[in-house]
């Protein structure tokens, strides 16, 4: 069985690297905040959108292993992940000005939805780019090391997400968020779309 440590090593420095971003955690702890969740319930919503987030980032890497690279792009992943934040971004916005800050419990079970699905998408579809030629390597080389780089991933991206969602959640406990009562939709809408912007500005070659 041939193993590459440096191939390892690599993807674990790379991931460490990548989910260190802000957009890739900072956003579920604002988000999880302004909606009222548990600190266990967004450190749950991370993790889950990390293994997706991995889940993504390895079939691609097999894809252009595979020699796809030319219908698929990871950047135009991350410009559709970007624009649909943004685009949910401008909507919570408009429904601040609209409705203001009060809102009934059916709509802020809507508004979670959204939220959770926003986040999820636009994490999910915005792979990491640098890992790609990592799997891209380890698919000529064995299965098996394919199989423990996503491991190494799929490890480091969960686990850095998860513990810099609850630390800084942690954090965020302290701080009196009264004003979310009332401008909820608006830090959503602001946060959501500065991520987005983020994502794009971030990849725009």
């Amino acid at each position: 069985m041939n193993i590459s440590i440096g191939l390892l090593v690599s993807a674990f420095f790379v991931a460490l690297l990548h989910t260190a971003i802000p957009s890739h955690w900072l956003c579920f702890v604002l988000v999880g905040r302004a909606r009222g969740w548990s600190p266990r319930k967004t450190m749950a919503v991370a993790g889950g959108t990390g293994a997706l987030h991995v889940a993504m980032t390895v079939s691609l890497g097999l894809l252009f292993a595979w020699g796809e690279s030319k219908v698929l792009h990871a950047e135009d992943l991350e410009r559709v992940g970007g624009w649909t934040l943004i685009a949910i971004g401008a909507l919570y916005l408009f429904l601040h000005m609209t409705h203001g800050g009060h809102h009934h419990e059916r709509e802020a079970s809507a508004s979670d939805r959204v939220a959770l699905a926003a986040l999820i998408f636009a994490v999910t579809v915005s792979p990491c780019s640098l890992a790609i030629p990592i799997l891209v390597t380890a698919a000529a080389t064995s299965v098996a090391q394919v199989v423990l780089i996503t491991l190494v991933l799929l490890a480091t991206t969960v686990g850095n997400m998860v513990m810099l969602v609850g630390l800084t959640g942690l954090g965020a406990d302290r701080i009196p968020f009264a004003f979310f009562d009332r401008y909820e939709k608006l830090m959503l809408g602001g946060v959501l779309i500065a991520v987005g912007a983020f994502l794009l500005l971030a990849h725009n070659h």
